[in-house]
């Protein structure tokens, strides 16, 4: 690519509008420890989200997007929710990192939807129907979102409802022409 191509490329992403550029990712729920450390809940249900960041844009009160490099992360997941202990080079402390308490946290809408891989997932799941161990548990009824992952609202067939997190911990694979999905572990989940 010669200079004018970069820098006609350049120009164009800084004319695109905002919210073509980044997704919300989060938000910073609370400083952890005296080091800086915040503590960051996810919109989005991606073990490896921070895997590929390694700058992260954070809202301000203002509304403006500043750049924020991440020095280090800590992955939690507790009760089928994920948590991201974050360090941020510039917080040194847990005074500044108590300033971020509540702001929304963004990052790169490519890397974002490259690492959710949405592609593979049928948008529907409706009518869909569930399978654990060769035996028919029921049928998808709705599609609950959540911000850490979507729900399975499945009507037993016997006809009690089960939610079912859509994680690999309970969903093993999806057949989108036999419109089956099969499940694993439901026994750790009410009603079955």
């Amino acid at each position: 690519m010669d200079h004018t191509s970069k820098v006609e490329s350049t120009r164009e992403a800084m004319l695109e509008p905002i919210e073509n550029q980044y997704e919300k990712i989060g938000y910073i729920s609370r400083s952890h420890g005296v080091q800086g450390e915040v503590l960051i809940v996810p919109d989005i249900y991606a073990p490896t989200l921070f895997d590929a960041l390694d700058l992260v844009r954070i809202e301000t009160a203002r509304g403006d997007l500043v750049p924020a490099r991440i020095e280090s992360v800590r992955v939690q997941e507790k009760n089928n929710r994920l948590s991201f202990f974050v360090k941020f080079e510039h917080v040194t402390d847990r005074t500044q990192a108590e300033n971020l308490k509540n702001s929304s946290v963004f990052a790169d809408r490519e890397i974002v939807e490259s690492l959710l891989d949405t592609d593979n997932l049928p948008l529907d799941l409706t009518s869909f129907a569930i399978v654990s161990d060769g035996q028919s548990i029921g049928e998808v009824e709705e599609m609950l979102e959540n911000p850490a992952h979507p729900i399975l609202q499945v009507v037993t067939d016997k006809q009690e409802q089960l939610l079912i997190p859509l994680v690999d911990e309970y969903v093993a694979d999806i057949d989108e022409e036999a419109k089956q999905i099969q499940c694993t572990n439901l026994e750790q989940l009410k009603g079955i």
